[in-house]
This record gives C-alpha cells, sequence and structure tokens, in this order.
C-alpha cells in the first residue's frame, strides 16, 4: 500500500513507519489519518467500504452511478419517466402526515422515485452508452 501511495505523491508522502502508524485503528502516534490518505488507499484498493461506512454513519447510503441501467432510449424519456414517481412520493407524504399510510410506504416511494432520477442521471452522463 505504502509503495502505491508514494509512487503517486512522490516527496510529500511521509515516511513509511509513519504513514502505517497513522492508518493503526490504535494510534500510538500523535498523526492523523489525512482525508488525502484515505481517499489514496480507496483508489488504490478500489475499496470504497470506508467511504459508505462514513455515510451510514449520517444516515447516507452510496449507489454508482454505473450501476444503474436506464430503461429509456433518451434523457428526455427518463425525465418523463420520472414525474410518476416523485408525484407518487410526494402524494405518500401527504398520505402520511394525514394518517393514512405507513412510513415505511413513504420510504418505499423514495426509494422508487430515486431510482428513476438516478436513471436519468446515469444517462445523462453517458447518453452515447445507451442504444
Amino acid at each position: 500500500m505504502f509503495s502505491a501511495i508514494r509512487e503517486k505523491e512522490g516527496d510529500a508522502a511521509r515516511s513509511e513507519s509513519t504513514f502505517y502508524a497513522d492508518m493503526n485503528p490504535n494510534p500510538t502516534s500523535t498523526g492523523k489519518l489525512k482525508a488525502r490518505d484515505l481517499i489514496a488507499c480507496m483508489e488504490i484498493t478500489a475499496n470504497v467500504e470506508p467511504l459508505r461506512y462514513m455515510a451510514s454513519l449520517f444516515g447516507y447510503s452510496l449507489t454508482r452511478l454505473s450501476a444503474v441501467e436506464p430503461d429509456a432510449p433518451t434523457v428526455e424519456a427518463e425525465m418523463l419517466q420520472d414525474y410518476p414517481a416523485v408525484v407518487a412520493f410526494h402524494e405518500s407524504v401527504q398520505n402520511f402526515r394525514r394518517g393514512e399510510i405507513r412510513y415505511e410506504t413513504v420510504l418505499a416511494r423514495l426509494e422508487a422515485a430515486l431510482l428513476d432520477l438516478r436513471q436519468t442521471a446515469a444517462l445523462a452522463r453517458h447518453p452515447e452508452e445507451k442504444k
């Protein structure tokens, strides 16, 4: 790991012993793990679990946009598909506030709307990929 970071950062990298001491979950050094080190480790290992963990601490989750498969041929068509799911989500919020449905239904409608919105975002980023 250290050699890959040294290659990436050159002379800006800390010494190997300092780097590993700072990476220790029970550190004995006074140094701290730097955000750039964490990012470099995730890039080198292609493992974003630390980022997932940090997001979960704040009640968030990560979704890879490339994992979302758009189901419309154009960005405009994807955008049109977003409306019903977003409207259904808004209606579920109103229904919940009136005591007509459970909160789990609100969350399910939220996930459905997010899926449609993610499809639009994925197609917007790589429109040439959808045939």
